[in-house]
């Protein structure tokens, strides 16, 4: 794995691009690839029509409006790696990229190959280590509502299990779209199960 080939979108204004393209200049980054997308819509398509390992996304372009692409990228695609660059002198920023969806956040101060190659490859050993652990242990959902229970209380259990079934169904999907071919008929039976997953996680937010 240390040896392959790490393709990488990144989203961002022309002066962080500048920057990261610089840190890659290196013989250290031979092994890792990097393409700008030029707009959201952009990256989505390319995303969707190739093999990438990870989304890298300057959380303070256009007047911090990357955190909400952060956002964006991370309810479309649940499990992908998302590495968001950003300026440690700016307040909270991390914190704020984290909670948006980011997996990994790097300073534009400590940023080069290995920094950016290291969060990679975290990224990708914690998402191998949760598919392992959702093959040894599936999840379960049950819905027992006891009759005592005020409607309240009712609703909020119902929310709770209907909550960790969508959970379930966009787990199962990740774990099923690592044996399935990029070509095969498995692919649009993926996506359409993870848009109807969508759909119903932006519902339940609306019903809260």
């Amino acid at each position: 794995m240390y040896d392959s080939a790490f393709q990488i979108l990144f989203l961002g204004e022309d002066l962080a691009w500048s920057k990261i393209a610089a840190s890659l200049s290196d013989v250290a980054a031979s092994n890792l690839k990097i393409h700008r997308a030029q707009s959201l819509n952009e990256l989505f398509l390319i995303l969707a029509g190739g093999e990438w390992h990870a989304a890298a996304v300057d959380v303070q372009a256009w007047n911090f409006q990357g955190l909400h692409y952060v956002d964006k990228i991370r309810s479309e695609y649940p499990a992908f790696p998302i590495l968001a660059r950003h300026s440690s002198s700016t307040t909270d920023i991390a914190r704020k990229a984290t909670n948006s969806g980011a997996t990994r956040c790097l300073p534009v101060e400590s940023l080069n190959a290995e920094a950016l190659r290291g969060a990679l490859l975290a990224c990708i050993s914690e998402r191998k280590a949760r598919s392992h652990s959702r093959k040894a242990s599936p999840m379960q959902v049950t819905f027992n509502i006891p009759d005592s229970t005020t409607s309240s209380t009712k609703a909020q259990v119902i929310s709770h299990a209907l909550n960790n079934l969508l959970c379930v169904i966009t787990a199962n999907a990740d774990i099923l779209s690592e044996h399935v071919d990029a070509s095969g008929p498995g692919v649009r039976s993926l996506s359409e199960i993870k848009r109807a997953a969508k759909s119903a996680s932006d519902l339940m937010r609306l019903l809260k």
